[in-house]
């Protein structure tokens, strides 16, 4: 059955590029709002693979928005039957990637939340297609005038604490559109951290093994000043920041057997 489409007049459906991305799309959700449904349909529309959506434990009043995901071709709901985190819930939607989809390019994970545009994940995908190897990510520009200050903030001490410990400079580090080779999602599984710490060990991972990072600017879309995150700004910040120090102590040893001494050089 062909996803219904009829509702998608404001994505434009007359200039809706075909082209198939021979990527999944990964979506953690945590009690979506029913514009998930939209937008999981427009995705699918541009062309993906298949739409991984993974329920992180949310309550029964959003249980008919999963299931009418489930109704959808090519779209697959995971259920954590209690909220798990972030990382969990990429982990999940990474193992189910290799069991069925391994075959793929690779991944793009994008928020439930609405703050990744259809054409932002599809340039984020396109990137991989490109570069193939790389972990790519999509960044927003933090100086525009909308953006809530608690955001500005935790992306404004990630990213300077990154660049401090790691001597790289990335503009972006909490970002949660992503695209990651399907090479890596293996080793991305064993990585540690189970709520939003997991995503900077991804960035730790990559530049410990010489993995190259591409980054594509995309929009800085917020809705609601950004209540709808479960990020908590010092909370998870420091939690990062901790993270990114281990990572530099003792990365060699947590993730020797990970490893196996390789790089990407």
């Amino acid at each position: 059955m062909e996803p219904d489409l009829s509702a998608l007049d404001k994505f434009h459906w007359r200039g809706i590029d075909k082209k198939m991305y021979n990527v999944a799309v990964i979506i953690p959700a945590l009690n979506p709002e029913e514009t998930l449904i939209k937008y999981v349909k427009s995705l699918l529309s541009k062309g993906f693979r298949e739409v991984i959506v993974i329920n992180d434990g949310s309550g029964e009043n959003r249980n008919h928005i999963f299931s009418r995901l489930t109704e959808l071709d090519h779209c697959t709901v995971l259920t954590h039957k209690s909220n798990r985190g972030k990382g969990r819930a990429l982990k999940t939607g990474f193992q189910y990637f290799l069991e069925y989809f391994s075959e793929l390019n690779g991944v793009v994970t994008a928020d439930a939340d609405g703050q990744h545009a259809v054409e932002d994940v599809c340039k984020v995908a396109q990137k991989l297609q490109e570069v193939k190897t790389h972990l790519v990510l999509g960044i927003r520009n933090f100086k525009e005038a909308h953006v809530p200050k608690r955001s500005y903030i935790g992306n404004t001490i990630t990213s300077f604490a990154f660049h401090l410990l790691f001597r790289q400079k990335l503009v972006d580090t909490q970002t949660g559109l992503r695209a990651i080779p399907a090479r890596e999602i293996r080793r991305m599984i064993q990585l540690h951290g189970e709520r939003y710490e997991y995503e900077i060990n991804m960035l730790i991972y990559a530049k410990k093994t010489n993995m190259p990072i591409s980054e594509v600017a995309i929009q800085t879309i917020y809705y609601n000043n950004n209540q709808g995150s479960y990020y908590k700004t010092f909370r998870d910040s420091w939690k990062i920041f901790r993270k990114l120090v281990s990572g530099l102590l003792y990365f060699n040893f947590r993730y020797k057997k990970l490893l196996h001494g390789e790089s990407h050089e």
